[in-house]
């Protein structure tokens, strides 16, 4: 049975930038698809006399576990707060090179103390980091980490390491401003977005909808809850979230 031809595409975060250059307008170009964004949740960091709270000293640590962009982001506004410089000794444990890579905004780090799998999965990272038992490993994350894989990987494993919560998720209703259910596929980019979804709609039936999901925390999530992901990245066949969604839409949608 052919897949039903996708007409109408949810992409569950902000409005990018230079949208005409981007991969986006040529999926609208190519398939004549109708595309909107919406970011399901929203951040907020951990303001400084609130972290303090914890008496967590950053340079206690030999080692950070980073699994994401706003973990990141986040810790450095701390550090820089408290006007602390991160030793070039220190090793970054992190869940796939997209966030490796984006350290290096923050610091020149030698690549021999950037860790990261390959293949980019929580148990992956903790087989890495249950190579280094002498480090001690600090662990920036939200305060609401009910859904982080990865820290249940570490209890189960009996890893040494302490959590510092950075910054804090919002989960919006967002049945106040999309009808989820008149979207042909929803594209998810972020564990705290398949959250927000299961928040707004404790009964969500995927039905025919098509979920895609970027990154391997993302397609744990969507598979935890029960939905069925059609489209995703990455894989051995597509590197890229817009790769898979172009394959699929080519057979949904007739073309060739």
């Amino acid at each position: 049975m052919s897949a039903a031809k996708i007409k109408k595409i949810l992409f569950s975060q902000n409005f990018p930038p230079n949208f005409e250059k981007s991969p986006y307008a040529e999926i609208r170009r190519k398939y004549e698809v109708s595309i909107d964004f919406y970011k399901f949740f929203r951040i907020k960091g951990i303001p400084l006399n609130e972290f303090r709270k914890n008496r967590i000293s950053l340079l206690d640590y030999t080692a950070l576990i980073l699994t994401s962009k706003n973990a990141i982001d986040h810790f450095f506004r701390i550090a820089k707060e408290l006007k602390i410089k991160m030793p070039n000794t220190i090793k970054y444990f992190c869940i796939n090179a997209v966030t490796a890579n984006y350290v290096r905004k923050y610091t020149a780090c030698h690549k021999r103390r950037m860790i990261y799998p390959v293949d980019g999965t929580p148990e992956s990272l903790v087989s890495l980091i249950k190579e280094y038992p002498s480090d001690n490993f600090l662990f920036p994350l939200a305060m609401d980490s009910s859904i982080n894989q990865l820290e249940k990987l570490l209890d189960e494993e009996q890893t040494a390491y302490t959590k510092a919560e950075v910054f804090k998720i919002s989960f919006d209703n967002i049945s106040k401003a999309i009808d989820i259910y008149s979207y042909d596929m929803v594209v998810f980019f972020s564990p705290y977005g398949i959250q927000t979804l299961m928040y707004t709609y404790p009964d969500f039936k995927q039905g025919k909808m098509v979920i895609g999901a970027l990154g391997a925390r993302v397609i744990a999530a969507a598979k935890d809850v029960g939905l069925d992901v059609q489209v995703m990245a990455p894989t051995s066949e597509h590197s890229s979230i817009f790769s898979a969604i172009d394959t699929f839409l080519q057979k949904s949608n007739g073309y060739k």
